[in-house]
């Protein structure tokens, strides 16, 4: 049990040194001097009980402790940029490009409900980074906000969950369901987690294979076979009929905004984060 406060400044150094990878880069961008650096670094230690640096093969990384810090102080930056768009004036508003990567496709799917954000921030704009792991994307800086489909959320991103991704089985009405729609093979590989074997190749049946959640559906729809389906998505959909099985209680996930810990959090970044759980939701209500 720690017994010193923590101190946010503190907080801020050690984030400013894991983002420039060294003291002596992050001691020029707060332009203070490298000792004083490594003081604010060890109270920070001192204040937390832990030790939040350590030394592997790839060089100096933030221990699970150090990432738990990360993922506050990336909070807390979200937070100021929130208030800082509350404080500023009518006039002022938020901009630039945002990178939006989805497991499976999931934020193309999502994209019609980015109308009522889009409308709110005009000066923003948005690419839709093509990805079969949204995850990936994000720890390979491919995209700036992921919309991740995970049992939790990796340890060394920041984010939170937005809603589940419980899936059922289902098939056209009056369609044959001997042949099954699955996940082709470089979508297996990217995400071989228990969520995504459901729709695993069975080399046995026939089969037809797709890339992504809306291709899964539309297949099912068009009466090509049977597939676990996103069950919130395919229930609303009356074409399809839900068939008999449950799917076991370890394939259970849910959808998590993500981004990283370790790079700032942009104005505009922040804003689509904020947003997101009403995204998600408006897909389903017609509203962002």
């Amino acid at each position: 049990m720690h017994g010193m406060a923590i101190e946010w400044d503190d907080v801020r150094v050690f984030q400013s040194a894991v983002r420039a990878g060294d003291y002596s880069t992050a001691a020029r961008k707060l332009d203070m001097d490298r000792t004083t650096v490594g003081r604010r670094f060890a109270r920070l230690e001192r204040a937390t009980g832990r030790s939040l640096w350590e030394q592997t093969s790839a060089g100096y990384r933030p221990t699970e402790a150090g990432r738990a810090v990360l993922r506050a102080a990336a909070a807390m930056e979200r937070a100021m940029a929130r208030l800082d768009r509350d404080l500023a004036p009518a006039g002022d508003r938020i901009g630039g490009p945002i990178r939006v990567a989805g497991t499976a496709g999931l934020a193309s799917l999502l994209l019609p409900a980015f109308g009522a954000f889009l409308d709110r921030h005009p000066a923003v704009s948005l690419e839709v980074v093509g990805a079969r792991d949204a995850i990936a994307a994000i720890q390979q800086r491919q995209a700036d906000v992921g919309l991740a489909i995970a049992r939790t959320k990796p340890r060394d991103l920041a984010g939170e969950r937005i809603g589940g991704f419980g899936q059922a089985l289902f098939a056209r009405r009056g369609a044959d369901p001997a042949r099954a729609v699955v996940w082709g093979h470089a979508m297996m590989l990217a995400n071989p987690q228990p969520w995504a074997r459901l729709n695993a190749k069975d080399e046995a049946g026939r089969c037809v294979e797709v890339d992504g959640i809306a291709a899964l559906h539309d297949a099912v729809r068009a009466g090509l076979g049977r597939a676990w389906l996103w069950e919130r998505l395919a229930a609303r959909d009356p074409a399809l009929e839900r068939l008999p099985g449950t799917a076991p209680a370890a394939a259970a996930a849910d959808i998590w905004v993500v981004h990283r810990a370790d790079l700032q959090v942009e104005p505009a970044v922040a804003a689509l984060i904020e947003a997101m759980p009403g995204i998600l939701a408006g897909t389903f209500e017609g509203e962002g």
